[in-house]
């Protein structure tokens, strides 16, 4: 395998160090050569660290693991080359590397250079190139023209840490997602680095791959323009509602298939009507609603056909999940409901043509539990589900009835 070379060349003093000691002064010497990263954690391997005297390798040294390079050698001057295994990869080496007659050990300092292809960034339609980096060390060229943009994708849960060494005219930041990138920092920066839990949840499988941050570097004084982006994780995830196991909503009651009676058609409800309007009548029975009374009308949920104010529970279930997080009158976490496996389950037996069920107890139960949460007809939230096509919002809905957006009732019982 042909060795990637990165090499510092050491100055050797002036004076009579300049020059090689005589035959009759030199004796043997074990000289060592310490490789780390910029975290000061040592590099055990990949990495053989050659000794030069006049141009020419006089030995060489791959690192033990404790990140050390040892050789016995004359007493003498000599320059040191930290050259890599690794084909694939380019570094950066840092430190003084000058070794002589009175000076046996030297530390060098290893980063990455970053040698994929930028990728595309759009930052409030502005285009900007975005470099991929991992976990550990990365030296970087900085540009004092735009924010510096690099995309850090964890391969496991964890607290990282993510620092910039090297440099103190440049600020760190994580600014979001490649899908939505802020104009500013959401996170607090001291001392030139900040954390970054990473939870369980945000980590994919298969080759979707995981979620994707983008760490900012600025660069807007000072002569360097340089320096090291340091990434490690520094213990588990914190602890959030995200990884609080869900509660698996079931369906209370024996399923059939229903098959809307031929001829039948299907009243709307007017969602401006007043309060008093309309009454639901539970029927013990059948284990359905009825309007007015337990033998009345039929009232039906649009389960596999969207309706004129929001899609149908199957689109959003397709789409990602139906769910619903619960707090209490403090605002701490009480627990999480996920209603799709039973959505799942009334959406197998319902009428093929209409795409339609009969009302029952749980159906009432989630319309009204996701609902709320989401905000569907609460005026205030950007959820808010009654416009008009300009996207106004309409102000005659009557809250109190807002929930049977998803309902229709057999208005003609038909044969």
């Amino acid at each position: 395998m042909s060795l990637l070379t990165c090499m510092l060349l050491g100055a050797c003093d002036s004076g009579s160090q300049s020059e090689s000691s005589s035959p009759a002064e030199q004796k043997d010497v074990s000289y060592k050569v310490t490789v780390k990263d910029a975290l000061g954690e040592v590099i055990t391997s990949g990495v053989i660290v050659h000794f030069v005297k006049d141009g020419q390798t006089v030995a060489m040294q791959p690192v033990n693991d404790k990140g050390e390079a040892v050789k016995t050698l004359k007493s003498d001057n000599y320059s040191v080359e930290i050259k890599f295994t690794d084909e694939n990869a380019a570094y950066y080496v840092d430190g003084d590397l000058a070794l002589t007659a009175d000076r046996f050990e030297a530390e060098a300092t290893v980063s990455k250079k970053i040698t994929s292809e930028a990728s595309e960034l759009i930052v409030t339609e502005n285009a900007y190139d975005a470099y991929s980096v991992e976990e550990g060390c990365t030296y970087i060229k900085l540009t004092k023209a735009n924010r510096n943009y690099f995309l850090f994708v964890p391969k496991t849960a964890g607290l990282y840490e993510f620092a910039i060494k090297g440099n103190e005219k440049a600020v760190i930041g994580y600014y979001g997602a490649p899908h939505f990138v802020q104009e500013t920092s959401s996170v607090e920066v001291t001392d030139s680095k900040f954390q970054i839990s990473v939870s369980a949840s945000m980590i994919g499988s298969g080759e979707g791959g995981t979620s994707t941050y983008v760490i900012g570097i600025d660069l807007t004084e000072g002569d360097k323009d340089d320096c090291v982006l340091t990434i490690k994780r520094i213990g588990d995830p914190i602890k959030t509602i995200e990884d609080e196991p869900w509660t698996v909503y079931k369906a209370t009651v024996e399923l059939k298939e229903y098959d809307l009676p031929v001829g039948a058609t299907l009243g709307e409800f007017d969602l401006t009507a007043s309060t008093d309007t309309y009454s639901l009548v539970f029927n013990e029975e059948d284990g359905f609603y009825h309007l007015d009374n337990a033998n009345g009308p039929l009232v039906l949920v649009r389960l596999a056909e969207d309706c004129d104010y929001i899609a149908c529970f199957q689109t959003m279930l397709d789409r990602s999940g139906v769910t619903r997080y619960f707090f209490d009158e403090n605002g701490d976490f009480v627990k999480k409901e996920n209603y799709s496996e039973c959505l799942s389950e009334y959406i197998q037996c319902v009428d093929l043509n209409e795409g339609v069920y009969p009302l029952t107890e749980d159906l009432k139960y989630i319309i009204q539990q996701r609902g709320e949460y989401v905000g569907w007809w609460n005026p205030e939230s950007q959820s808010y589900i009654f416009k008009d096509m300009d996207g106004n919002k309409l102000t005659d809905i009557n809250n109190d009835i807002a929930w049977l957006l998803m309902c229709c009732y057999i208005e003609n019982g038909g044969n």
